[in-house]
């Protein structure tokens, strides 16, 4: 009788696997909210539907479209004490051609395997020499998208620094893809969703102002409810990065509030 199987040889190599990129991602996370340098974070295309026009429009991109979320990072990060100048820095990557990964399935090991299928996609599509523990990679696959109906819902993974950002390749919503683009980066640093089963924030986790007085309407959106509050059961993305704010609870999370 064999003491160490073919298949015992597959469950130690994939230990062996997930031993290193657990180390790879607890260095990650290590530097990435120590905010005693700036992040890199790269901005990186995709065409997600073809067309003609989502290929003009990703061409027509430059680095001063997405230099309201390097803005938003530094006003907000003043405003908690943050001594970092320019806690990141923006700038826009090469399109990427490759189609990203089938989502995965509702199971545990289905979202573990993609996790570790959409970490080798990004290293194998957007290598780098240079140590990717202060360096954030954000993919965002553009598309003319359809009236009435909303893209897929974008994430942000803190294990392997990545953000996955669906948006709309149409000028009059680039001001609004910031905002969304600033939400994920802002997960891959740690910080968690405040808004409820019906995409209104949560409160007053969830509330930019929630000491307000009256409370309602809200005048700005909490960056991780990403929503601004009218009332109890509505609420309003806002037009742009300018009318968002990082909360007390979020700028815990991200490491902006020191212990005393």
């Amino acid at each position: 009788m064999k003491l160490f199987g073919f298949r015992n040889l597959r469950v130690a190599i994939l230990l062996g696997v997930l031993l290193l990129v657990l180390n790879y991602t607890l260095g990650q996370r290590l530097h990435s909210t120590t905010w005693s340098d700036p992040l890199e974070v790269v901005i990186y295309p995709l065409n997600a539907d073809g067309k003609l026009e989502t290929t003009a429009y990703i061409r027509s991109l430059t680095q001063r479209h997405f230099e309201p979320i390097a803005t938003f990072f530094r006003r907000e990060a003043h405003r908690w004490g943050v001594i970092e100048a320019n806690p990141i820095r923006v700038t826009l990557g090469a399109t990427v051609d490759a189609p990203l990964p089938p989502e995965p399935g509702n199971s545990l090991l289905s979202r573990l395997l993609w996790s570790l299928r959409i970490r080798y996609w990004a290293w194998r599509h957007t290598p780098d020499a240079a140590s990717n523990f202060q360096r954030i990679r954000v993919f965002v696959p553009y598309q003319q998208g359809s009236d009435g109906k909303p893209l897929a819902h974008s994430l942000g993974l803190q294990k392997g620094l990545l953000g996955i950002v669906n948006a709309y390749a149409l000028p009059r919503q680039r001001r609004q893809n910031n905002v969304v683009i600033a939400h994920e980066i802002m997960h891959t640093v740690g910080a968690l969703d405040r808004y409820d089963s019906n995409g209104n924030p949560i409160y007053p986790d969830g509330y930019a102002e929630p000491e307000r007085k009256p409370l309602y309407p809200q005048r700005r959106a909490a960056i991780m409810a990403g929503r601004i509050a009218l009332t109890t059961g509505q609420s309003k993305m806002p037009r742009s990065l300018k009318s968002c704010v990082v909360n007390r609870l979020t700028a815990s999370e991200i490491g902006w509030l020191r212990k005393e």
